[in-house]
Formats: structure tokens, sequence, C-alpha cells
């Protein structure tokens, strides 16, 4: 009787062990069984920040201070900027944007003119009308810091900062007669800058700004929106009519409001 007993004990657990090898198995119709995440899949497609391009444009507001021994009525016109930069990701949460800007730059005031072979008399009758133009590329280091994950949410805030080189390669000035609208001068190369950097018309300046940024996040595309304050470090040098009869000083620093892609 004990080995028939045995016998049955042995069945019984060989039974057993064959039907917990079924369960385990991925075939298997139970709802629980040893490997339960086997099959798990994530939810939403993964991909890695990338390198990206930033095309921008924008509106820019423009702040001038110009000498007021030698000027009056000083007025800054339309102005605008677009900008290409490459977004490299850095850290966690970082980019390093690098890249080139053009800005344009329109304002006038009220000064001297003073003819070729004429002596200098600063009377205060400042009736000439000094249109300036100006035509600058600007060459950005800058550092964005991302507030939230730009990989993760589909709306991210952000900050910049960052140095710049300033090469001014376009200028013209147009100079008219207040009194009768009359035309009196117009030619170029009249603006230098004081600190100069690599040339007579290079320098630099620093940028903050701050962005909203609307992201796609299948592949990392996003539009965004951003304002940006540049501040020069030197100020610029308007000599006049290429003969030095005005020498104005100015300072030149600009709030730009961008529309971009990230591509």
């Amino acid at each position: 009787m004990a080995k028939t007993y045995r016998i049955l004990l042995a069945a019984m657990l060989i039974f057993i062990a064959c039907d917990m090898n079924a369960q385990s198995s991925k075939e298997s119709r139970y709802l629980f069984h040893f490997n339960p995440f086997n099959q798990v899949q994530p939810s939403a497609p993964k991909h890695g920040r990338t390198v990206k391009v930033l095309f921008d444009m924008g509106l820019v507001s423009q702040f001038y201070n110009t000498d007021p021994h030698y000027t009056t009525g000083t007025t800054a016109n339309g102005s605008y900027t677009i900008g290409l930069k490459l977004s490299i990701p850095v850290l966690q949460n970082g980019n390093i944007l690098i890249g080139g800007e053009y800005m344009n730059h329109n304002f006038n005031f009220y000064s001297y003119y003073f003819a070729p072979g004429y002596s200098f008399l600063y009377d205060g009758n400042e009736i000439y009308n000094h249109a300036i133009e100006m035509d600058e590329l600007h060459i950005p280091i800058q550092y964005k810091i991302n507030f939230n994950p730009e990989a993760r949410k589909v709306k991210t805030f952000y900050a910049t900062i960052g140095w710049i080189y300033r090469y001014m390669f376009y200028d013209n000035s147009l100079i008219t007669n207040s009194n009768n609208g009359k035309f009196v001068w117009e030619g170029q190369g009249d603006i230098t800058t004081l600190f100069q950097l690599f040339g007579p018309t290079g320098s630099s300046a620093m940028e903050v700004g701050l962005g909203y940024q609307h992201n796609r996040l299948s592949n990392g595309n996003a539009w965004f929106f951003e304002i940006e304050y540049k501040y020069g470090f030197s100020p610029y040098l308007y000599a006049g009519n290429n003969n030095g009869s005005n020498s104005v000083q100015f300072t030149l620093n600009s709030l730009s409001f961008k529309l971009g892609l990230r591509l």
C-alpha cells in the first residue's frame, strides 16, 4: 500500500510541474504567468535630442543715445532681423546656439553739416536731417537653458544668454536741409566703432532672451516665439560727409521680437 501511495504522489508532482510550465510559456492563456512584462511596449515613440536648424524673423525696437551737444530729435524707424542657427544639445536641458543673424537699422537725427573748405561753427543751428541706415552681421555664441524637457513636453519655456561678434558691413548717410527739404549730401563709410574688434567696423555685444517653444514630440521639430535684448559694448562714431564735420558718438542697442521654426 505504501508503494502505491508513493507512485500516486510522484504522479501528482509531475502533473503539477507540467501545469506550471505550461502557464509560463508565451502561448499561455492564463491571466498569471511567470514573465508578465515580456510583451509590454512603450505607448509613445522615443527620439533622442539631435542637432536642429533654427530659422527666425522678427521686428526690432531700437534704442539710440546720441551726443546731445551735436544732435537733436533722434528718431528710430522700422527695423528687422533674420537669423539662421544650429542648435546643439548639451547636458540634460541645454543647447549651444551658433550661426548668423542679419540686422537692419534705420534712424535719423538733426545736426550740423559742413561742406568741404568751410570752417566749423557750432552755434546750435542744427537744421540738417541725417538719415542713417546700417546693416550688421551678428555671429552669436549662445547658451539656451530649457525650463522643461523639450523632448517630453509639448509646451516649453526657455532662456538664452550669449556673446555676439557684431560686424557692420554697410552704412549710408542721407543729409537734407530741414528748412526747405533740399538734398545736401549722400554717401557711405561714415560710421566706425569706438572699440574696434577685428577691423574698424567690428565690435562685440551681449544678448539675453526669453522664449516659448511648441514642440512636436515625434520628431523634435518646433515653432517658437522669442524676445531678445542686445547690448553693444562699443559706441559708434559718425564722421559726417567723410570730412569729420559732425563727429557724433552714439550707442545702439535693440529689443527684438522673433518668430521662428526649429527643423
